[in-house]
């Protein structure tokens, strides 16, 4: 077995580098949002200034008197720490002690032979998108003593992209009553799920992952970190975790702490160029970089192109592909991403995003045991586990340079 230098040495120099890499290639928002390590009171949360009300003190004059001074509003805002992921992965015995004498440090497939990266990526590709709140789906009807729950989503339809086999989930009422606790999912569908023993909860409860739920308040490590959906809004992130609103302030104290939003009161309305152009125009502070899009949208806009001679061809953001959006001279690009909702478009400035993390570089932490080792043996058992976590959230220092289109009609299949 490796002794505790080389085991050291391999989870900074390999492991950590490589899992790091790996969520990077392919976590969208995490790749590329900017990541910052400035924090303060003991390194729980991160503060930062924005304008939330610029000075009106300007205009003409019929005489020679100065507009009556005004001060702008600048407010602090707070960036509290989550618990964004906690993850642990399982060694055999065997690989370990083989690959301790070949000297050679432990090859990258073998932590995707677990799964447990392609869980992590994608878990955290869900948080960055969604809205901070935790919930995963809505219950569909009352279950009385039952293992089968009926489910929807006000967000998404294909539920069982992340409502797989052997997750594990709470349920709590809209009141905030926890009525199902540590339930298995043993089938999977995008309409209901089956459990692995019966339970009862209302109507319209929500379902969130195993001890996510975050109570009423943002406080430091409780509850998933902030996403787009709750940045690229013009209202307080949803509850139950929204008393503060957004980085600690309330639209309804600071109105201009907003982003535009272009719905149609759940019409569905066709995917116009025009649409796109005047969410574009009604952004301030800031410029659009890049749009999110679904995956059927991709298609849709595709089929535009080329429906009106655009050339179609495929643009990059960092290392991700997408379509094209001409705005005053300028290319947009438009990058699908699995996890943006049904029907809707988000509109970013990613130069006003920030990702908090424990350490910039070193996002992930292993737990060490009492003698110093990452690797922790299981009992009766010649396997090992390593305990990871990624403490983080996403902040935003200027809301009113994001958009959001929602009630766009998509391809039906």
């Amino acid at each position: 077995m490796f002794d505790i230098v080389t085991e050291a040495k391999l989870f900074k120099d390999f492991i950590n580098k490589g899992v790091i890499a790996q969520i990077f290639s392919q976590s969208k928002i995490e790749g590329q949002v900017k990541k910052s390590d400035k924090l303060v009171l003991g390194g729980m949360l991160a503060k930062q200034k924005v304008m939330v009300g610029a000075s009106q003190a300007a205009r003409a004059a019929s005489d020679s008197a100065y507009p009556t001074a005004q001060e702008s509003t600048p407010e602090e805002t707070v960036v509290r720490l989550k618990r964004a992921m906690m993850f642990s992965i399982k060694f055999d015995g065997f690989a370990l002690a083989a690959a301790a004498k070949d000297g050679t440090p432990l090859d990258a497939y073998d932590f995707e032979k677990q799964g447990i990266l392609m869980t992590v990526i994608d878990d955290m590709s869900r948080q960055l998108i969604s809205d901070g709140s935790g919930r995963l789906a809505q219950v569909n009807g009352a279950v009385v003593t039952s293992a089968t729950v009926n489910i929807d989503s006000p967000y998404w339809t294909k539920l069982s992209r992340f409502l797989k086999k052997n997750r594990i989930i709470d349920i709590y009422n809209p009141g905030g009553t926890k009525q199902m606790d540590s339930k298995k999912i043993v089938t999977t569908g995008d309409t209901s799920i089956i459990l692995d023993s019966t339970g009862s909860c209302d109507d319209d409860s929500w379902i969130f992952n195993e001890d996510v739920y975050p109570g009423t308040t943002e406080l430091a490590g409780i509850g998933e970190c902030m996403g787009l959906l709750g940045i690229c809004s013009d209202a307080d992130p949803p509850g139950p975790n929204a008393a503060a609103g957004l980085q600690g302030l309330l639209v309804a104290n600071y109105p201009d702490w907003k982003a535009v939003v272009k719905a149609n009161g759940g019409v569905k309305r066709p995917l116009s160029e025009d649409l796109i152009i005047s969410a574009i125009d009604d952004v301030e502070g800031g410029m659009t970089s890049v749009i999110f899009i679904t995956q059927k949208t991709r298609r849709a806009w595709a089929a535009h192109l080329r429906d009106y001679k655009i050339i179609d061809k495929e643009v990059l953001w960092g290392g991700f592909s997408g379509l094209p959006f001409y705005y005053d001279g300028k290319v947009i690009p438009m990058i699908p991403d699995k996890f943006v909702p049904d029907g809707m478009m988000l509109g970013l400035d990613e130069d006003k995003l920030t990702i908090y993390v424990t350490k910039e570089g070193e996002e992930i932490t292993w737990e060490k045991g009492r003698d110093g080792s990452y690797l922790q043996k299981v009992a009766n058992k010649n396997e090992f586990v390593a305990e990871g976590h990624i403490f983080q959230n996403l902040g935003v220092s200027i809301r009113k340079a994001f958009w959001k289109i929602a009630d766009i009609q998509e391809p039906l299949s």
